[in-house]
């Protein structure tokens, strides 16, 4: 009963992940603020947060501690981008925001410290972890400093969204090579591999993030 439970979450988790990747490649590629542009977000946001919340469950049901901190990380992403652009506010100091934080830095000091463990230990892919950890928290630390009251620019929550939403489109492209390219070249290491889309698609989410200067 348990494994038919858990191929309905993988299949579930498939679904999502894929919904997410295709509606964010087109996202990436039309026109930013139109019509379709808010169909797709609207596909995309419960698609990636179905893989996130999916990933959580499977990591449970056949232990799994770097999914399970994964699926925080895909969760808290798109979670934070969907709020702050439904509220068009960059300060996140509600309850949901404040678990969301939580969940982020327990996962990110645990992804750091397991990072940190493996490349001691002569493991390269420490790095992955320690890569994932740095985004993670180093975006729950912009929300803490966002949550003091302070005066932001008019367009500071577009740029969080975009960035958040863009970094769970990362997500989803690496988890689609992963599966996808399980036979590399002996000159191309693993962990290279999981960091490509976030090499790619960063220089991406900051130049369309410069397109919403700061105004008074």
């Amino acid at each position: 009963m348990t494994e038919i439970f858990f191929n309905i979450l993988l299949a579930l988790h498939i679904l999502g992940g894929t919904i997410g990747l295709v509606c964010g490649i087109l996202i990436f590629i039309l026109r930013k603020g139109t019509r379709a542009h808010a169909i797709l977000g609207k596909m995309f946001i419960p698609g990636m947060l179905l893989a996130g919340i999916t990933s959580l469950i499977m990591a449970i049901l056949h232990p799994n501690s770097f999914l399970f901190m994964v699926g925080v990380f895909t969760v808290y992403l798109v979670g934070t981008g969907a709020r702050t652009i439904s509220s068009k506010n960059p300060i996140a100091n509600q309850p949901l925001d404040r678990l969301l934080q939580l969940g982020m830095v327990c996962s990110g000091l645990s992804l750091g410290y397991l990072g940190t463990v493996g490349i001691l230990n002569g493991n390269n892919f420490g790095i992955v972890y320690l890569v994932f950890a740095s985004i993670g928290l180093l975006m729950v630390m912009q929300d803490f400093k966002n949550s003091k009251g302070q005066q932001l620019d008019k367009k500071a929550y577009l740029r969080k969204h975009l960035q958040r939403l863009g970094g769970g489109f990362i997500a989803s492209s690496t988890a689609f090579l992963v599966v996808n390219l399980r036979e590399l070249p002996d000159w191309f290491p693993v962990w290279a591999l999981w960091l490509l889309p976030t090499l790619l698609i960063s220089p991406l989410i900051s130049f369309h993030s410069k397109k919403y200067k700061p105004t008074p």
